[in-house]
């Protein structure tokens, strides 16, 4: 018989999707993802030197993998206090979870390693795609994105030892 985690927050799976008030506050997320689309095209960028036909494969294992890193956290939200949760377990999400709610940076980044024209024609949607994804997690009270809703996940602060070493430091006003 197969062990079951406890849920973390068991009050997800209670609470309506759009209306829920556990949530990862809107602008960390925004940062978070930036710094996570940076780091993976910095290593897509270095693998596609030495191998050009890995833009099909490698942004699918790293996206797919991204969340599921730690505790749920990727870099970008490790680095922030946020982590992401997989709404009916509570725990980390699955990799099919994570896979989902990161398919437009899979995208984005696979039309990134074509290098002709036509990339544009596949780039310009997907931007548009991702920008009306920040402007969900800004304007929907829960802060969901399509992404969050499709994996049946959610982002939520997660606030450790580094997390509030980090704040303790940014409060801190000895510079002046």
């Amino acid at each position: 018989m197969a062990e079951r985690r406890p849920l973390r927050y068991p009050q997800l799976a209670k609470e309506a999707l759009l209306t829920s008030r556990v949530r990862g506050n809107a602008e960390n997320r925004i940062w978070a993802k930036l710094i996570d689309f940076a780091l993976v095209e910095m290593v897509l960028f270095t693998v596609r030197f030495f191998f050009p036909w890995s833009f099909w494969v490698l942004p699918v294992i790293l996206w797919a993998n991204i969340d599921r890193m730690g505790r749920g956290q990727s870099p970008g939200k490790w680095l922030l206090g946020l982590h992401t949760v997989e709404v009916r377990r509570g725990a980390m999400p699955s990799l099919y979870n994570s896979l989902v709610r990161n398919l437009p940076f899979i995208f984005l980044s696979m039309a990134i390693g074509i290098s002709h024209n036509a990339s544009l024609l596949v780039i310009l949607p997907l931007i548009a795609y991702v920008l009306l994804e920040a402007y969900f997690i800004f304007h929907i009270r829960s802060g969901l994105r399509v992404g969050d809703v499709l994996g049946n996940t959610r982002v939520a602060d997660y606030k450790d030892e580094h997390t509030q070493f980090i704040e303790q430091f940014l409060k801190e006003d000895d510079f002046n």
